[in-house]
């Protein structure tokens, strides 16, 4: 290869992005690896809450797929100082663009606030469909209406604008828009004001999400469209694309600048180009094979690399059977131009993994081109099975790899294009990132200081967790370039601490302690103060001379959902005409339950009497959406328990709407709790008395534990059971999080004290995290029932990452599914994986899904717990029902959950701790009869005691019980 010219080569010092089932880069990479395609089916719930009619959903050319990205709703805004009202206005890929900014800044090292450089900004978005589709149906967009929040944050020009000055970064900064090329052309400029000199780094990215995510599509054959919901690029089924949606971000550098200053760097852009097609082709927007092969052909002679080195070609690779053929005979006239074209190259296409993110795929293809070449891996393409026969890959060096494989011999550059419609094509040539050209690095030495700051001390915890995990992964990491990253490459914020450690054995132990409480802390271990204006103390952390600037966690954004919510219009005449009355609802939902359990029933039959559990009961749900043609919500199935129960919900989902009154948010009665949090709340016992137990959720969400529990119980309290909200999953990311909705729903049917809460397993975690806040409140908590709820000390050091959690979850589902054969080879994969393995007519699509989503839930749950320890002490006394088998429990075991005794709770109480045995281990104690008979009558013996609410709130208790 051609010498490295670091005057005019570029470094990637920083990439961020988020992505389909990939939250960070380093999970995409994970996922292209593994080969996982984030494109889905969506349920009929879901395309019912995304607005697609009944009669579209099921026509035979409608394809229900897509790959949404996760929580899109959901923004920092207090983080960037941005109010909530405007929040709200904001197209949601402004605001990602932001958060996947601020990430890519401090992967690289270099936040604004330590910057001594210009910092310019070049980016590129799609169309914003939440103005169009979510604000305008809102009433927020009316026609003629200059609404200047919503023109400002929705309007594409002001994308890059908005990150220059929420962030105070004074180097160029414009929006790039070319169609599905602008984030590569993007790039593109950016490099060519780096070698002008107009900026010294320089934030280039695209966005595209769309909304509503989980509507799907009318095939149209000879479309780009995929008929199918897969993007099968270069195969012989290759149909077309599908729709993706997703955000990255790389922070650029010259490369002689980003040496000197010790950057990592994650690849090398040795070259770019770009040009359009002009008139040369057959139409506005079909493909130019003359430009594309033109615009290769320049960004090879500007990086100086020579064809035959080019080892990798990300494609732009859109997966039709005319695209894809044009693209590949162009590159080979282009490699081809100087006489010696590539003995062996791999092509490869990410929209087979993700979809097409259109203005963010070329900045996407970049991000796992410059991954290919620091790994030296190439991922295998997840769609493919047998080339194209257009292609003609026989007489070509281009090999399509089907599995992830690393590369036979080293890769020594690489290259992407991207190819937008109406013309613009971009190309890029890379290169490996160099070896230190400083040869090997003297050891750390001494004592040095790392800094830790966050907005808030919940934000401070994860940070440290995070950092933990990322310091238990990487033995390798040196001390120096940690203090350094860390103090140089960070924004002081509010919350702040630090440990003065010699070793990175030692930093692991003060992070541990840290993550304990920080009483467990060695006092002179712990720097006590540092300040943001303090230049000097930030410089001051140890000795730097032979650090380096690492990637390290960035930072972890709290998230809440910011939405302006659409009405739902009124039932179409097609609907209201299909809609059973209620006697009629109620005949066929009893023929559809019968049909289930295969023996009569009566319509005010509880269906946990008859056996039904909660899977049954996800199917009788499936079937009865199907019998009626609605989306009845599956999260609402623990309150539904009789076949009458469910025919009146099915009658007020299926009953004429004569009209939709919308109140402006401003004008809306204030509510004690949010309304989307109602459901939440399940009565499973009915007392005598108007004495109230309410019961958490385990982190698998649902309660349906305390139902078959509550059937076996004699004493007269009334017992409240509280799920996990799936409709408001992203904004429930701690046990405080969950705490403080709760107790809104609680309050709602009981105003005050004295209370009794409690849980079975995290249940328990998050009752006692209420009983802190109700005693800080001046309320009176009288119990909290553990039902073997584990002490926070039992969750330090727990494994997070993906294979672990589908590990665990593997042995969980063999406890609760033990009928099916799940065999030991689905340990390895994904859990979609793992469910699309379990036999075909063992469980329905339906179940499929809720099995998915319970998944989910469990794994926000879980990490919830390992980040949670408590601020205080309780005065409330505290009643622990354990398993009598403590050991051996299969799926915490897999986590790493360290099985520690009950009595550890008592540092965290100054009430009396009762521990009480009873028969089965973690899950039994529930799931076996035997012994939730036994679980019962211990709870009967125990709680018999309970003291009545005050008077005062009696008449609350009474006239809203039954609202519950």
């Amino acid at each position: 290869m051609t010498p490295m010219d670091n005057e005019t080569a570029i470094a990637i010092v920083g990439m961020a992005g988020r992505f389909p089932g990939a939250p960070t880069i380093d999970d995409l990479w994970r996922n292209l690896l593994e080969g996982v395609e984030a494109m889905r089916p969506f349920t009929d719930e879901e395309l019912a809450e995304a607005g697609v009619s009944l009669s579209v959903a099921r026509r035979p050319e409608y394809v229900a797929a897509g790959a949404p990205l996760e929580h899109a709703d959901a923004f920092d805004a207090e983080f960037f100082s941005i109010p909530a009202h405007e929040a709200r206005l904001m197209d949601p890929q402004q605001r990602v663009f932001l958060e996947c900014v601020w990430a890519a800044l401090e992967d690289a090292g270099h936040v604004p606030s330590r910057a001594e450089g210009r910092i310019g900004v070049f980016a590129s978005g799609s169309i914003s469909s939440y103005l169009i589709n979510v604000l305008a149906r809102a009433g927020e967009a009316a026609p003629g209406d200059v609404n200047y929040p919503v023109v400002l944050g929705n309007d594409k020009d002001f994308l890059a604008t908005r990150v220059s000055y929420k962030l105070g970064l004074t180097g160029p900064s414009m929006s790039v828009q070319t169609a599905c090329s602008s984030s590569l052309t993007a790039v593109h400029i950016a490099c060519q004001a780096l070698l002008a000199g107009e900026c010294d780094a320089a934030l280039a990215g695209g966005v595209s999400i769309t909304f509503p995510q989980t509507s799907g599509y009318l095939y149209r054959e000879g479309g780009i469209m995929s008929p199918d919901g897969r993007c099968r690029v270069f195969d012989a089924q290759a149909a077309g694309t599908v729709k993706g949606n997703g955000c990255a971000v790389v922070l650029l550098r010259r490369l002689d600048a980003a040496l000197r200053d010790g950057d990592h760097i994650h690849a090398v852009i040795r070259g770019t180009a770009i040009n359009n097609d002009g008139s040369d082709k057959v139409g506005f927007t079909a493909p130019g094979p003359a430009g594309q092969s033109e615009v290769i052909c320049d960004a090879l002679e500007l990086a100086g690399v020579p064809a035959a080195e080019i080892g990798y070609v990300e494609a732009h690779g859109t997966g039709t059977a005319l695209g894809d053929p044009i693209e590949v005979h162009a590159l080979a006239a282009a490699h081809g131009a100087d006489g010696a074209p590539p003995q062996r190259c791999f092509l490869g296409s990410m929209k087979a993994n993700l979809g097409h993110l259109d203005a963010a795929a070329g900045v996407a293809g970049l991000v796992k081109t410059a991954l290919v070449l620091r790994e030296q891996t190439v991922p295998g393409q997840p769609t493919f099975s047998r080339p194209n026969p257009a292609l003609g890959l026989e007489r070509l060096g281009y090999v399509i790899p089907e599995a992830t494989q690393p590369a036979d011999a080293p890769l020594r550059a690489g290259a992407v294009s991207s190819f937008g419609i109406g013309g613009t094509n971009a190309h890029a040539v890379l290169a490996p990132p160099p070896r230190d050209a400083r040869g090997e690095r003297e050891p750390a030495r001494g004592e040095y200081r790392v800094l830790l700051s966050a907005a808030d001390g919940d934000a401070l915890r994860e940070s440290a967790g995070r950092l933990r995990a990322r310091v238990a992964a990487d033995p390798g990491l040196r001390l120096d370039d940690v203090a350094l990253t860390l103090a140089h490459g960070r924004t002081p914020l509010a919350v702040r601490t630090g440990f003065a450690v010699a070793s990175m054995a030692e930093l692991a132990k003060a992070l541990d302690a840290f993550l304990a409480g920080r009483d467990h802390v060695d006092p002179d271990a712990v720097v006590s103060a540092w300040t943001a204006g303090d230049v000097a103390a930030l410089d001051d952390v140890g000795d730097l001379t032979h650090a380096r600037r690492v990637p390290l966690p960035t930072y972890p954004f709290r998230r809440t959902r910011h939405w302006v919510d659409v009405p739902q219009p009124a039932q179409t005449r097609e609907a209201q005409e299909s809609a059973p009355c209620k006697g009629d609802a109620l005949e066929r939902a009893i023929a559809v339950i019968t049909g289930h359990l295969g023996a009569e029933i009566d319509p005010d039959q509880d269906l946990l009497d008859l056996g039904v559990d909660s899977m049954m009961l996800v199917e009788i749900i499936t079937s009865l959406r199907e019998e009626f043609g609605v989306a009845l919500p599956f999260s609402e199935i623990e309150g539904l328990r009789t076949a009458r129960d469910l025919a009146e919900r099915i009658g007020q989902l299926t009953a004429p709407v004569a009209a939709t009154v919308i109140a402006h948010p401003a004008k809306e009665a204030t509510l004690s709790c949010d309304p989307r949090f109602r459901r939440v709340l399940n009565k499973v016992r009915s007392g005598d008395s108007d004495r109230n137990v309410f019961l958490i959720h385990p982190s698998g969400g649902t309660t349906f534990c305390y139902a078959d529990m509550a059937r076996h119980l004699r004493g007269d309290h009334t017992i409240y059971s509280i799920c996990f909200p799936l409709e408001a999953t992203y904004e429930l990311r701690s046990i405080r999080d969950m705490a403080r909705v709760y107790l809104s729903v609680v309050r709602d049917v009981q105003p005050s004290g004295p209370y009794v809460l409690g849980g079975y397993s995290m249940g328990g975690n998050v009752a006692f995290e209420m009983a802190l806040m109700l005693e800080a409140a001046g309320e009176t908590v009288e119990r909290v029932i553990m039902f073997d709820s584990l002490a926070p000390e039992s969750y330090l050091g727990v494994d997070e990452d993906e294979p672990a959690l589908v590990d665990s979850f593997v042995s969980l589902l063999r406890r609760m599914l033990p009928d099916l054969p799940v065999t030991a080879d689905l340990e390895r994969r994904s859990v979609r994986d793992v469910l699309a393995l379990l036999p075909g007519k063992s469980l329905s699509a339906a179940t499929r899904d809720e099995l998915e989503r319970f998944f989910d839930v469990w794994r926000l749950n879980v990490s919830a717990l390992t980040r949670w320890y408590p601020d205080g002490r309780i005065q409330a006394d505290v009643l622990m029902l354990a398993a009598a088998q403590r050991q051996g429990y299969e799926p915490t075991d897999r986590l790493g959950v360290r099985v520690i005794p009950h009595e550890e709770w008592k540092r965290h109480m100054s009430g009396e701790l009762t521990i009480v045995a009873t028969p089965g281990d973690h899950f039994s104690m529930f799931h076996d009869r035997a012994n939730l008979v036994a679980l019962a009558a211990r709870y009967d013996g125990l709680v018999a005691d309970l003291r009545p609410v005050r008077d005062d709130c009696r008449a609350t208790v009474a006239a809203t019980a039954e609202a519950a």
